[in-house]
């Protein structure tokens, strides 16, 4: 099942997303966020953004360029370590479509989390990898990738931001 993704100003977006039970059935709703996923051409998926405050998020990215495949389902996801060394690197999103812009993170994360069989982990992400895990996490946790520009940047991207809002932009993706 394809779902509408919720889009900036949407008030869902800054909830703090709630832990899962390993009770909780999610095969159907990791399905169906793939498919949202893929259908909008997205490389991540909160559950948030399609309406769910729930701790998980899915990911998928392709760089053939690069021999570079990631995918994975990340479930009550905790970073338990950063690195101290900050990489600055473009962002987009799709509660936020058509908008991109520089965002520091940090290189490498440890994180803990359960996969889609609820098989525990803590794995050491780098890179590209922990840019996409700590762009989802923050979804998580009510934040957008927006909140870590500076003031000038967020002051160039008000306009755009209000034209998302007023949904004069029209992804190519169901939005809500």
């Amino acid at each position: 099942m394809i779902y509408p993704i919720y889009i900036y100003d949407n008030s869902i977006l800054r909830q703090i997303s709630e832990e899962i039970s390993n009770e909780f059935n999610i095969s159907n709703l990791i399905s169906d966020m793939f498919e949202t996923m893929l259908k909008a051409k997205g490389i991540g998926l909160s559950a948030i953004q399609i309406g769910m405050p729930l701790r998980i998020f899915v990911t998928e990215a392709h760089l053939p360029e690069e021999n570079f495949h990631f995918r994975g389902t990340f479930i009550n996801p905790i970073i338990k370590h950063k690195s101290d060394t900050i990489i600055k690197h473009v962002e987009g999103c799709l509660s936020i479509p058509q908008l991109t812009a520089i965002v520091d993170r940090p290189e490498i994360i440890e994180l803990e989390y359960y996969d889609e069989n609820w098989n525990h982990i803590i794995k050491t992400f780098y890179g590209f990898e922990s840019r996409i895990i700590q762009h989802e996490l923050d979804h998580l946790d009510g934040k957008l990738y927006i909140d870590h520009i500076d003031y000038m940047w967020k002051e160039l991207l008000n306009t755009p931001l209000d034209m998302i809002k007023n949904k004069k932009v029209k992804p190519n993706y169901l939005i809500k």
